[in-house]
């Protein structure tokens, strides 16, 4: 019997990096999307470099992973991108980045594979953020993207729940990754004030095991404590 397969997008470091790994290890085989190739050398991993902004290219893509690997079981919609400042200051640029990569790119991709997903009553998974939950003094933007995910999740369970396709949002707050290199703020070294990506993959896992007939919509992880450093901002 093949192995099923997962789409994963983001998998370069981080989040992403880690639920490849994770469903690798348990014995699925995956297709990680990024922009860049991640250190990963097993078999069952294929690779394709793709900038989710790049709409077109995106949308051509999509048909040639199930003609070339097959029926898909598992969507993660993973990949992320965050700019932070007053919202004035946001370049367009910047707040198109913010709704292609966070929002319409997800959207895209289950849209294609959807009806695969339908095939293998299969499982829609996105990572969100807690942004999405509380005002955002200073990332309104990103903060907006987000919580577009999450109710086209909600939504989407609604649609498709009778076809078998699970559909989970897991929403992280703070986490350790490399999201934070490049912001004015980042969680401190301390192990109790940022989640791990090797904790949201657990937590991936915990979707695909969970019994037929019963679905985990959310699941939300937050560190113990908040704990912030900032820098100077430019």
């Amino acid at each position: 019997m093949s192995r099923p397969l997962a789409v994963i997008t983001g998998t370069s470091s981080g989040i992403g990096a880690a639920i490849a790994t994770e469903l690798l290890e348990s014995g699925w085989r995956v297709v990680g999307i990024s922009r860049r190739t991640p250190d990963i050398t097993a078999a069952e991993y294929t690779h394709i470099t793709l900038d989710l902004t790049d709409t077109r290219k995106l949308t051509e893509t999509i048909p040639t992973i199930t003609q070339e690997h097959g029926p898909v079981t598992l969507l993660v919609n993973n990949a992320g991108i965050g700019h932070f400042a007053p919202h004035e200051e946001l370049s367009v640029q910047q707040i198109e980045q913010l709704v292609h990569v966070n929002l319409l790119a997800p959207l895209i991709l289950t849209r294609g594979l959807l009806r695969s997903l339908k095939e293998t009553r299969g499982y829609v998974i996105a990572i969100g953020s807690f942004s999405a939950h509380e005002s955002s003094s200073f990332g309104a933007a990103y903060a907006a993207t987000k919580a577009g995910l999450e109710h086209f999740q909600r939504s989407l369970f609604d649609e498709v729940r009778k076809s078998g396709v699970k559909v989970t949002t897991i929403t992280p707050d703070i986490t350790r990754t490399s999201f934070y290199e490049h912001l004015y703020f980042y969680p401190e070294e301390s192990e109790a004030v940022a989640v791990t990506p090797e904790c949201i993959a657990q937590a991936v896992m915990q979707v695909l095991l969970q019994r037929e007939g019963t679905v985990t919509t959310q699941i939300t992880l937050r560190p113990e404590r908040l704990q912030l450093g900032k820098r100077r901002r430019s």
